[in-house]
């Protein structure tokens, strides 16, 4: 089995996509399905196999003209990649292959799809489903149309759709007999597993792009009610990463006088993060998802938290932990300020009745969370059809 993937993300620029896809990638490799890449570089497009020991070993590659325009270099890049996979694909056997989100679809695409969709079982990714909202929202309006233009086209022509979308989301019938439902998942390794520790204050930390649908300023409002009824012990917060809401934490947290409780990180990666992780005791998801317009989703922030070992608050719905779940607290979905009280006593309930809540939460991730887990009904599809290619073979 030899499946080729196909994404348009810069492999050497965007660290948590690019992050996804390898972890997708070695999900194929511990199925024993020998994968291919090809993606962008850089200014150039690359192809080369992967595999979990080597990591991407480069085998072509082709240069890209510099576009500046932003709709034109959609469309040139789109045509390029195209072009790029029509030779590889002329030159390799590839009996799968998996394309990851192209933004806009056009008529390369398709183009190219159709011309090997006879030869080759096409899997078309949804990372984000339903797609318009996202896309209206993070594209040019010229990509919204083209991919409502060619939406239907497209759903005719690839053989299947790998999705993530929500549990309580119906299809449409047209689509019901493409779609196959996935999930985000994580590489559980990639995650260091915090230890439980005694202290007499608790340390609450967010680590994200901060905007506005992460609410943390309810966070903010949550500890300045509580200092004021002179609390039994003392919470800390601490608000790692960047983005554009954080001037307006800032602000706030100094208009609340919370400078003693509140600290700003900015970015850190590595053993940096790794670092304010282990000296945490309860990590904060997203807490603004109505803001959105949502009510469920299934955020890669919280499944770090989870292989990491640390409780989280939340306020959505997460196909992934059900309501029983114990290491997780979830509150109301509103601009309440978020009631500390009640995280204290849910902590200290919770580091009672499950001492050992690091390790149960790292092997619920490695057994629900990871990648292999989540790209199994795909590897299952693919393995099905090889297995009954293999059978009418004479």
């Amino acid at each position: 089995m030899r499946l080729l993937y196909i994404t348009q993300i810069d492999i050497a620029d965007n660290f948590g996509y690019a992050r996804k896809i390898f972890n997708q990638l070695c999900a194929f490799n511990n199925a024993g399905i020998e994968t291919y890449l090809i993606a962008f570089k850089g200014e150039t497009i690359v192809f080369g196999i992967f595999t979990i020991r080597d990591g991407f070993e480069e085998i072509n590659q082709a240069e890209l003209r510099k576009i500046t325009r932003k709709y034109i270099k959609g469309i040139y890049y789109s045509r390029r990649l195209a072009i790029f996979c029509t030779s590889i694909m002329e030159k390799y056997n590839f009996e799968f292959m998996y394309v990851r989100r192209i933004i806009p679809v056009t008529p390369f695409l398709l183009r190219f799809i159709r011309k090997f969709r006879m030869h080759s079982i096409i899997f078309y990714e949804y990372p984000t489903f339903p797609w318009k909202k996202e896309t209206s929202k993070n594209f040019n309006k010229a990509s919204f149309f083209l991919d409502l233009i060619y939406y239907k086209k497209l759903l005719k022509s690839v053989h299947y759709i790998p999705a993530i979308y929500p549990e309580d989301f119906k299809l449409k019938s047209y689509e019901r007999s493409k779609f196959i439902k996935i999930g985000n998942g994580i590489y559980v390794d990639d995650y260091s597993r915090k230890l439980p520790k005694k202290s007499d204050t608790i340390t609450l930390l967010s680590v994200a792009y901060v905007q506005s649908w992460h609410a943390y300023d309810r966070i903010i409002k949550g500890l300045y009610e509580y200092y004021k009824n002179n609390p039994r012990k003392e919470v800390f917060y601490h608000c790692v990463g960047d983005g554009s809401e954080l001037d307006n934490l800032k602000k706030l947290t100094k208009e609340l006088g919370l400078e003693k409780y509140i600290i700003f990180h900015g970015t850190k990666t590595e053993q940096e993060l790794d670092k304010v992780f282990d000296e945490s005791d309860v990590a904060i998801g997203s807490l603004g998802f109505h803001r959105a317009g949502l009510k469920s989703g299934s955020p890669l922030k919280g499944r770090e938290y989870c292989a990491r070992g640390i409780p989280f608050v939340i306020a959505y719905d997460d196909q992934d932990f059900s309501e029983s779940f114990p290491y997780i607290l979830k509150i109301p979905s509103d601009e309440s300020p978020v009631d500390i009280n009640k995280i204290v006593e849910w902590y200290e309930e919770l580091t009672y009745s499950h001492p050992d809540y690091s390790t149960e939460m790292r092997k619920y991730a490695e057994e629900h969370l990871s990648w292999d887990a989540k790209m199994k009904p795909v590897i299952e599809k693919i393995k099905e059809i090889a297995e009954e290619e293999g059978k009418s073979r004479p």
